[in-house]
């Protein structure tokens, strides 16, 4: 793929001013000769929609680097707090910022895109978070909880690690909890307890 920032004839160091000056100046010129006959219409068809694709990535570019200037290289404590409180997208942003990615990045990530219910991306996070850090119990634990329920949809999370001889309770706070286990809410909250250590809804 071409270097995003050649195609707008700057580098990676130039400011957002300058790249979104030049941003326009192109688009309005390739914009123009789109419509000229023959090859050159061709051209600058072409020209517009490399010019296009190269812009979708410098502005993400640009909200990375915004990221990391307003909330440095983050705190996973603060990350954490705003996933309790329900702030994810500042918390992904928050992570965004973030360059050194380690394993606790990797769990708070999973956290996130579980909320979000991209139960398939949040469980690779898990995994990697696993990878990197073999001896973490917690992660381990929340990836093979994860996968109970991932693979199996009348998995029950109340009763994951609880005596096999005992019955499920029938009833959550005075309504039924059975069901599909992706649209079960009782169910979700207690994956997330297992993945989060954050909420305890179940008993």
């Amino acid at each position: 793929m071409k270097d995003p920032y050649s195609v707008l004839g700057l580098t990676p160091d130039a400011s957002e001013e300058e790249l979104k000056e030049e941003y326009e100046a192109l688009k309005a010129e390739y914009g123009e000769q789109r419509f000229k006959s023959g090859e050159e219409g061709n051209e600058g068809a072409k020209k517009l929609s490399e010019l296009e694709a190269a812009w979708s990535q410098i502005s993400a570019d640009l909200q990375k680097k915004e990221a990391k200037e307003k909330f440095g290289d983050g705190d996973y404590g603060e990350i954490d707090d705003l996933i309790k409180k329900g702030s994810y997208d500042e918390a992904q942003a928050r992570l965004d910022a973030i360059t050194d990615r380690n394993a606790q990045w990797h769990y708070l990530q999973s956290i996130v895109y579980y909320k979000r219910e991209w139960l398939s991306d949040s469980r690779a996070q898990l995994a990697t978070a696993v990878e990197m850090d073999p001896t973490n119990e917690k992660y381990k634990t929340a990836l093979e909880k994860l996968d109970m329920v991932i693979g199996n949809p009348n998995a029950d999370a109340r009763t994951l690690g609880a005596d096999p001889n005992m019955p499920p309770p029938d009833m959550q706070n005075g309504q039924l909890c059975g069901g599909n286990a992706l649209s079960n809410c009782c169910l979700a909250y207690c994956v997330t307890d297992c993945c989060c250590q954050m909420t305890r809804c179940c008993g």
